[in-house]
């Protein structure tokens, strides 16, 4: 099957298998955007489903039973009840029948209001779209373009949050303040408050109750290889056994996690020297991140 045809194919075919078992599915991303006007239409690498936070890891097992596999082998923990930037968001998933990857998220960061409430409120105003003639649920225009400025403030690519900002002033005229209350809604107001300033003509209040995510969300953006607090916070969300995995994972990444994120070496050599020193490192690591536990769990009985 060619790429092309397989993403075009696969979120009708998510959205179906979806619906058969009552998980709440909303395509992203993608071909949506380009049909709902919000950039330019190109060629997609990957396809990109929400996925209602009760029920994620419920459609992750069903798509495993059809030979789905995780590409990173991630530790997933339950997310905060208050909300949060830092967790792991979403899973890859590869098929060998299917030459393109299935993102599947949990949730999606930038958006500061717990993770059910800003699914629960992002389905309730949701659209349709025509994904390879079938209708599948989708956001909203205006909750599609917080979702997608959220995304490209993550990765700092700046020509298409100026894209997304002339794409929403034609799309969304006369609807400015439909767009601030979505964000204020789902508590992206402060994340995105530079671009709503721009486009509303003055600068949105940050509520008092975003000011701490948002003070996390801003360390992710400007140093995102430095986040102690994502693997504490974790790991202060974890039952006892899922602890143990999500310190072993922590000490010792995946092979291609490695690669991606430790500038490791091509070849058995380069991961073997990086997991040696992993593992001359490990104990003063995890030693240093059980006392920042103790310190959050001392605080937190104050």
């Amino acid at each position: 099957m060619p790429h092309a045809v397989a993403v075009a194919l696969l979120p009708p075919a998510i959205h179906h298998i979806a619906a058969a078992h009552g998980i709440r599915v909303l395509s992203i991303k993608g071909a949506v955007l380009s049909q709902q006007g919000l950039r330019s239409r190109r060629r997609p690498s990957d396809v990109d489903v929400l996925v209602d936070p009760a029920r994620f890891e419920d459609l992750v097992l069903l798509l495993r039973s059809m030979g789905w596999r995780d590409r990173d082998g991630k530790v997933l923990v339950p997310l905060p009840r208050d909300g949060t930037v830092l967790a792991p968001h979403a899973r890859t998933l590869e098929h060998p029948r299917w030459p393109c990857q299935l993102d599947l998220h949990r949730y999606y960061p930038g958006f500061l209001r717990p993770a059910q409430d800003v699914f629960d409120r992002l389905w309730a105003d949701r659209h349709t779209a025509q994904l390879a003639h079938a209708d599948c649920d989708v956001p909203s225009p205006t909750d599609h373009w917080l979702l997608a400025a959220l995304h490209v403030l993550r990765s700092g690519d700046e020509p298409q949050l100026r894209e997304l900002e002339t794409a929403a002033a034609d799309v969304l005229r006369g609807r400015e303040q439909d767009l601030l209350t979505r964000a204020e809604d789902l508590g992206a107001v402060g994340p995105l408050r530079e671009p709503l300033t721009r486009l509303l003509g003055a600068s949105p209040v940050v509520p008092e109750s975003d000011v701490d995510l948002l003070v996390e969300w801003t360390r992710r953006i400007h140093d995102p290889g430095n986040l102690p607090d994502a693997f504490l916070e974790q790991f202060r969300e974890a039952s006892g056994a899922t602890r143990i995995r999500l310190a072993f994972r922590q000490a010792w990444p995946t092979p291609r996690s490695a690669r991606a994120f430790h500038d490791v070496g091509e070849g058995p050599f380069g991961l073997f020297r990086f997991y040696l020193a992993r593992l001359a490192l490990a104990p003063s690591k995890m030693s240093a991140y059980l006392r920042l536990h103790r310190r959050a769990r001392t605080k937190e009985g104050r």
